[in-house]
């Protein structure tokens, strides 16, 4: 019989502890969705050297995040069995492995391959993040805290973003991506001296989870649909850039790096408003903003300055919307205990990183044009909207 994770009682910190942890989840959380940045800024070199489709390229990324989704079944388990520091290590271990495999690829095939271990990684991104918040970060510096981790994410949009076409431009892509490997070794070497979780499950057999509960299926949901449309806008707005407007190689990463910038700023801004402000005023708010973002992006064709402003208004909305979840799950006791509702939670996220891309590089390739693209971005968006009005009430009665 598996065992019941319980949360440890969180140790009193230094006042350097949590700082110097910080850094560290937050450079590992960038590490783990790295390789979706990297897709999409590499996007067009990628194409020209290996002769993808539109349809072919989004498949990169549905097979990482499709691995992601399967796993995160598991992550809470395994993160609630190995502790936060080992499984944190693990992630940034298999990391390191990945973008090994990536730089030595040379087909399309095994490129497919290679992102698989990438989608191992990023299942344990979350649970276990959050569990070292949980245990060694104290109550009061935990929304901020997990804010902070967060922006690890867009930080790497936008590392991604400006280094990696001109890296690319300057040796290879697959140069640019080797020079990840040992980033990942280092931080995974520093991650391995972390203390240990106080508490660990005594006894513990690896079984399917139980059924998360309403208020963890309503945010699953609403993550899905918010991870469908920022994980196809991350993956061809570079190549809408420089296919439809013109723009280079450079410009076009750039784009993902401006998404970057205006979200590390956001994910900040809006975990500190999560402790004002309930979860679901917070997504509602955020998803509206997404929509009148995304809107912009095809409105681009007619000026060329709109793909910016709808790039930054991403970055500020859509991006930050995981953040605002993630507060949700570690602070808040109606979704259970934290690796669990991470894990669940992460993995409706990453079905929509499976779905959007996919289905927008289909339509693409279907209709010719990136029009039909951008309408189901903003459906998706619009329909997270919907599911966070939809789960004010179930917020309210289970807190």
């Amino acid at each position: 019989m598996s065992a019941e994770p319980t949360e440890a009682a969180p140790p009193i910190p230094t006042a350097r502890q949590p700082r110097s942890l910080l850094a560290l989840v937050t450079g590992g959380m960038g590490l783990s969705m790295f390789v979706l940045y990297a897709i999409g800024a590499l996007g067009p070199f990628l194409i020209e050297d290996l002769g993808l489709s539109s349809a072919r390229l989004g498949l990169l990324t549905a097979v990482t995040f499709g691995t992601a989704t399967v796993l995160s079944l598991f992550a809470g388990q395994v993160t609630e069995l190995l502790g936060g520091r080992r499984a944190f290590t693990l992630l940034l271990l298999l990391v390191a492995a990945d973008f090994t495999l990536l730089a030595a690829t040379g087909s399309y095939a095994f490129l497919l391959i290679a992102l698989v271990l990438g989608g191992v990684a990023q299942s344990l991104a979350n649970p276990s993040t959050n569990k070292l918040i949980a245990v060694h970060v104290p109550v009061e510096r935990k929304a901020f805290a997990v804010g902070v981790k967060q922006s690890g994410v867009p930080l790497a949009a936008f590392t991604a973003g400006l280094a990696l076409p001109t890296l690319a431009g300057a040796m290879s892509w697959r140069a640019a991506l080797a020079l990840v490997v040992p980033v990942a070794l280092a931080a995974a070497a520093t991650a391995a001296m972390l203390p240990r979780d106080a508490v660990r499950p005594e006894r513990f057999r690896l079984s399917l989870p139980a059924a998360p509960n309403l208020p963890t299926r309503w945010l699953m949901a609403v993550s899905l649909c918010v991870g469908c449309g920022l994980a196809a806008l991350n993956t061809y707005l570079p190549l809408y850039a420089h296919q439809r407007l013109s723009m280079g190689e450079r410009g076009s990463g750039a784009l993902i790096a401006a998404i970057g910038v205006s979200g590390i700023a956001s994910r900040l801004l809006w975990s500190r408003l999560s402790d004002r402000l309930d979860v679901t005023r917070s997504l509602i708010i955020l998803a509206a903003a997404a929509v009148v973002s995304g809107a912009l992006i095809p409105a681009a064709t007619a000026a060329t300055w709109l793909v910016w402003a709808g790039a930054v208004g991403l970055g500020c909305s859509a991006a930050a919307a995981n953040a605002v979840s993630m507060v949700a799950v570690t602070k808040g006791s109606g979704f259970g205990t934290t690796g669990h509702a991470s894990a669940m939670v992460s993995m409706g996220f990453f079905a929509g990183f499976v779905v959007g891309p996919l289905a927008f590089g289909l339509l693409v390739d279907a209709t010719g044009g990136f029009a039909a693209g951008w309408v189901l971005v903003t459906a998706v968006f619009t329909v997270a909207g919907l599911c966070s009005w939809g789960g004010r009430h179930i917020i309210r009665d289970s807190m």
